[in-house]
Parts: C-alpha cells; structure tokens; sequence
C-alpha cells in the first residue's frame, strides 16, 4: 500500500477532502496513513514465503526419514544366525563332554570299571591262571590238589588287582581330559554366541543413533517453523 498524505486527501480532486489525522483514529502520523493495520495484514509475501521453505524442508526431513546403517552393519547381521547356531551346536557338545567326564570320574571314585576294561581284566586273569597251571603240568603236578599252587594263585591275583587300578588311573584321566575338552568346547560356543550379541548390540546401537538423528532433524525443523511463523504474526 502506497503512502497517502493529508495534502493528498485536502485536494479538490480527492473525494476525502477537508479531513485530516484526527479523522482516522490516530493512525498514522503528520498525514500518513499507511502502516499495520492489524495481524493478518502484517503477514507480508516474505513471510509466507519463508514459510513456505520451512515447511519444504520439514517435508524433505519427513520423506527422507531415519538414516540407513551402513553396508557393513547389514554385512555382519547376516552372519548372526550362523554364529549362533555354532555357539549353540559348540556348548552342546561341551556339555555332552562334561557330563560323560563326571560319569567317568564317578565310576573311578567307586571303583568301578567299564564293560569294556572289565571284559579285557578277565581276559588277562585267564590268560595268567591258565600260564600257571600250565607251569605245574610241565612239572607233573596236579595244581587242583597241590597246595603250593595257592601262593601262585594269590600272585595271579595280586597282578590282576595291579591292572584293575591301572585301568582305573585310566578311567580317572580319560574323565578329566573329557572335562577339560567339554570347558572348551563351551568356550568357544560362548565366543560365538557372544561375537553374535555384540553384532546386534552395536547394530542397535547405531540404528538407535540414527534414529536419534532424525528426531532431532525433525525437532529443528519445527522449531525453525515455529521461530519464523512467531517473527512474522
């Protein structure tokens, strides 16, 4: 709106001739009438203009939406599943060989022998009672009726208790070494499994991250609406 003097509106041209300030309410001064005139008219071009770019920015964050992770982040989630099911697959076994160690050290603290070590005893009893009678034929006596095959008999017996304890030292170090195997085998299960954790820890981390980013985008952009809508109303 162009500036409108008093002299302008006195003219005999001018149907508003002969009024002068006090006529318009106090608005403007010395004759000028031009001005605000209220808020929706204080809302220029430029105003809404500016507007207008916020809002095209505010779009722009909106469409765009949060930031997608890097390659490498979709890289390494691909090899969760396959470290997890090897961690598990792992610490399975080691506790298959935990357990069997713990049966095993049982069994030598009891005394006890496998079907297997007890089956090779018997055969080494035999073999040893069948050599010694064998030795009192060659010398053409009856082992059965000489009493002197007792004493060979409690030496056959002496080595068969020898070869027992044998096997159970055996039995007691086989139980430790599955033990020691089980641990780990669980180790490295655990690894796996936590090499997978910390892939999705990180991923979420930076997906929380980028998250963050666009809200915050989202945050300035308002506020910068808001501040210029505040400037111009």
């Amino acid at each position: 709106m162009a500036d409108v003097s008093l002299s302008d509106l006195g003219s005999s041209s001018n149907p508003l001739s002969g009024l002068d300030a006090s006529d318009y309410g106090g608005f403007g001064s010395g004759g000028n009438i031009s001005g605000s005139f209220g808020d929706p008219g204080s809302l220029s071009m430029g105003s809404a203009g500016a507007l207008g770019l916020g809002a095209l920015g505010l779009g722009a964050v909106i469409g765009m939406g949060p930031s997608p992770l890097p390659a490498q982040y979709g890289q390494l989630q691909g090899q969760v599943p396959w470290l997890q099911s090897t961690g598990q697959g792992l610490v399975g076994q080691g506790q298959g060989l935990e357990s069997q160690g713990q049966q095993a050290l049982g069994m030598a603290q009891r005394g006890e022998l496998t079907p297997e070590q007890s089956a090779q005893l018997k055969q080494y009893s035999t073999g040893l009672n069948n050599q010694s009678r064998q030795m009192w034929a060659s010398m053409g006596r009856n082992p059965d009726q000489d009493t002197a095959f007792l004493s060979q008999t409690a030496n056959v017996d002496a080595q068969v208790n020898a070869m027992a304890q044998q096997q159970i030292q055996t039995t007691i170090q086989l139980g430790l070494g599955e033990m020691s195997g089980g641990n780990s085998l669980i180790s490295q299960g655990l690894g796996f499994e936590n090499a997978a954790n910390q892939i999705l820890l990180q991923a979420g981390q930076a997906q929380m991250q980028a998250d963050k980013s666009y809200s915050d985008s989202l945050t300035s952009a308002f506020g910068a609406i808001a501040k210029m809508a505040g400037a111009f109303l």
